[in-house]
């Protein structure tokens, strides 16, 4: 078995938008909107893939939801624990972790990841010297571990990350940084400017 059939992946969408005023994943960038970008590129990397959502759907592809195990906008860690339990339930080791409002990440991000891997249970990407805790994979034992940390409100990731072994991925600016988060709409055009210097005439994206 390939390793790749032991990965799910899970998009997280769970995000208030407050700094964006409107749903973020439905911003386009070109013609295609944050959340459909986003699937496309995580889709052919991963076994299987799922939107942490409730409701949210995307027009082009039709992909599972997977809604937070626990209520009340808790963070990306809930999304993360929701996305392991269901990585369970579908006897998969690994759960890939892409938020929603980063568009450019590398097409190779989970082989990436899997080259070198040993006995570490997170692996997350790191840019710029600065780590991204949600471009990360998790494996499934993790989930009780995340369940006593929600308990105790301890809800940020890098408080497990000390806990727990984990791996950093170095990727390299290439004119732009793979890991641009799209907050505000200010972020948005800048994101604008990134897909068509770099992306458009190439149609990596459309």
């Amino acid at each position: 078995m390939s390793f790749k059939k032991k990965i799910f992946g899970i998009i997280l969408c769970g995000g208030l938008s407050r700094r964006m005023g409107s749903d973020k994943s439905q911003k386009k960038i070109g013609n295609l909107k944050l959340i459909d970008i986003v699937i496309k590129n995580a889709i052919s990397q991963v076994n299987n893939l799922a939107l942490n959502s409730d409701d949210l759907k995307s027009e082009k592809f039709n992909i599972e939801l997977v809604p937070d195990c626990q209520v009340g906008n808790l963070g990306p860690l809930v999304g993360i624990l929701s996305g392991l339990i269901w990585a369970k339930k579908n006897n998969t080791e690994w759960l890939m972790v892409f938020p929603v409002d980063s568009p450019f990440f590398p097409k190779n991000i989970v082989q990436s990841f899997i080259n070198g891997l040993k006995d570490e249970k997170i692996v997350m990407a790191k840019s710029n010297k600065k780590i991204h805790p949600v471009f990360s994979m998790w494996n499934v034992s993790l989930i009780s571990d995340i369940q006593l940390a929600i308990k105790n409100d301890q809800r940020k990731i890098d408080l497990l990350t000390k806990k727990i072994p984990t791996r950093l991925v170095n990727f390299n600016n290439i004119g732009y940084d793979p890991f641009f988060n799209v907050n505000n709409l200010d972020d948005l055009e800048k994101a604008k400017r990134i897909y068509k210097e770099f992306f458009h005439k190439k149609g990596r994206i459309e």
